[in-house]
């Protein structure tokens, strides 16, 4: 049976949106076409991204270098955790520490990218604003850890990977640290591409400070993963993403 990619419709219009607004700052004209450019530039970011609710979190870095006046080609990697849209937290009387009921794996990806930068608006002036459409793509590698649960045995607890077979609201204390079962990790490989606005509010033309709001899909075409017991494994992740930047432009 072939599978489809759900994408639901308030992503397209919240992209199309940001896209739409961010042409319309870039119908201003250049004044400058003469300045200095700076031809290369460096970022790291932090960003979250969304999935019906589920919110995940991860880190980004960048590396720009100038093809023409308005486009750069980036190379970077974003690592983020990614999270099933059904998870929610509960919690036992016995502990504050909180645990996602019903998880079976937790997913983290790393992805080296290459991808292009084009200038919409470039700020001419000291506290302006510069606006950039951004696009990057490739491979995908997914951590697939299983997930492990504290669980109270007669007087003790002890640590066990989940299994929704025997663990249950009564009898689970808490998640175990994020650390417990790495060994029995798996690697998946798939493909990632990635597309959005940036504006940078920086208050000098050198400096690079602001947010990023868009896109992002990891594709996971061979091996679909399971995250969520009584849910089916996921071919395709898409998600909402907002990152926050600061860098630096180099000559």
């Amino acid at each position: 049976m072939t599978n489809f990619v759900y994408v639901p419709l308030r992503y397209i219009y919240i992209l199309g949106l940001i896209l739409f607004s961010a042409t319309l700052f870039g119908q201003e004209p250049e004044k400058d076409e003469g300045s200095v450019l700076m031809r290369r530039d460096v970022l790291a970011g932090l960003n979250f991204n969304t999935n019906a609710g589920s919110t995940g979190w991860g880190v980004a870095f960048e590396y720009a270098i100038q093809k023409n006046y308005k486009y750069r080609n980036t190379f970077g990697f974003t690592l983020t955790n990614i999270r099933h849209p059904k998870e929610y937290k509960i919690y036992s009387n016995l502990s504050s520490r909180g645990y996602f009921y019903g998880k079976l794996n937790s997913l983290v990806c790393f992805r080296p990218t290459y991808g292009g930068k084009r200038t919409l608006f470039r700020s001419e002036r000291e506290n302006g604003i510069e606006v950039t459409a951004k696009w990057s793509l490739g491979p995908s590698f997914g951590l697939v850890k299983p997930v492990y649960v504290r669980i109270d045995v007669g007087n003790t607890t002890i640590e066990e990977r989940y299994d929704p077979a025997v663990h249950n609201k009564e009898n689970i204390t808490a998640r175990s640290s994020w650390g417990k079962g790495f060994g029995e990790s798996r690697v998946e490989i798939g493909a990632f591409a990635k597309a959005g606005v940036d504006f940078n509010f920086a208050s000098t033309k050198n400096k690079i400070s602001g947010g990023e709001l868009g896109i992002m899909a990891d594709c996971f075409a061979t091996n679909p993963i399971l995250l969520l017991d009584q849910n089916d494994p996921q071919r395709y992740f898409v998600s909402l993403y907002l990152q926050f930047n600061l860098g630096q432009k180099l000559y």
